[in-house]
């Protein structure tokens, strides 16, 4: 996913046109986590949250929508997993 942020920040974000811009939905309740400690109260939550950004996403691409997913990524390593925060924060779009 990370590398999908990349590259939509590379593609669309300098100009603000996002037309095409797609992400892989992820079901993030069936995938297991590196570590069982990423299991936390609520993870269930943050992953069903987070595959309704990306569909939201993918159904409207936008700055907005885009910021939304790049902020469900974060609200969930800020619970489970803190590790990335550093590398998700460089994906969040520059305030204009």
């Amino acid at each position: 996913l990370d590398s999908e942020l990349v590259g939509l920040l590379a593609r669309h974000a300098a100009d603000d046109d996002w037309k095409g811009a797609t992400l892989s939905e992820l079901d993030l309740t069936h995938m297991m986590p590196t570590d069982s400690s990423m299991l936390v109260e609520g993870y269930t939550a943050f992953a069903i949250a987070f595959g309704k950004h990306v569909e939201a996403f993918n159904a409207q691409p936008s700055a907005d929508t885009y910021s939304e997913v790049v902020n469900g990524c974060l609200s969930c390593h800020m619970r489970a997993c803190p590790g990335p925060i550093e590398r998700i924060n460089k994906r969040q779009l520059e305030t204009r």
